[in-house]
């Protein structure tokens, strides 16, 4: 992983981001992957704003091959709403560009917003979604603590994965990109330990 800092913040890339990013320019046409690009710039750029207003401060934006996730600094102590703010900043971002796009005729540009704000939206560790369930079930252990809220949170990020899975074989899709994504997720999940932030 690199890292440097810039203005307070630590930029991170992992090695996965490079790796996806060479794959998808050689399977994808240069102005998809750069739809792509623009539509994570966006996303994130949401949780920067959502931060700002909300009065949380940023410590890392780190690139993997599953996108941006900016890291607050003291994420325990920044209260539920405000969190789930910024944890959902990004998807409404890019389903609000969606829905311009489409209005304008763009329906590339539209499908790639759409496709990156519902990514987000999965019950994976790694996605805004996953997130804050697992923020939501940490919360609820700490009321309720003989119910092992957070064990029970696997369940819907692998049955997502078993159905997209079937959907794709369905389908007949053999991308290459789609699929590792699909076994990086489930992977993930396995081996993730702690909750991320956006």
């Amino acid at each position: 992983m690199v890292c440097f800092r810039f203005r307070g913040i630590t930029l991170a890339a992992d090695f996965t981001a490079p790796a996806l990013l060479a794959l998808l320019m050689l399977m994808q046409p240069q102005s998809a992957v750069l739809r792509v690009l623009g539509a994570c710039v966006l996303h994130e750029s949401a949780h920067f704003a959502a931060a700002a207003l909300t009065g949380q401060h940023p410590e890392m934006l780190r690139i993997s091959a599953t996108g941006m996730h900016l890291n607050l600094k003291q994420p325990a102590l920044c209260p539920l709403p405000a969190y789930a703010c910024i944890l959902l900043a990004g998807a409404a971002a890019n389903l609000a560009a969606a829905f311009w796009f489409c209005r304008l005729g763009l329906h590339r540009a539209a499908a790639v917003q759409l496709s990156i704000g519902l990514f987000n939206l999965l019950p994976y560790r790694c996605t805004d979604g996953g997130t804050l369930l697992h923020l939501l079930a940490e919360r609820a252990e700490l009321m309720h603590s003989r119910i092992p809220f957070r064990a029970l949170l696997h369940l819907p990020a692998f049955l997502c994965s078993l159905l997209f899975a079937v959907l794709l074989l369905r389908s007949g899709v053999r991308n290459l990109p789609l699929w590792a994504m699909l076994c990086y997720l489930t992977v993930s999940e396995l081996t993730e330990s702690s909750v991320h932030s956006p």
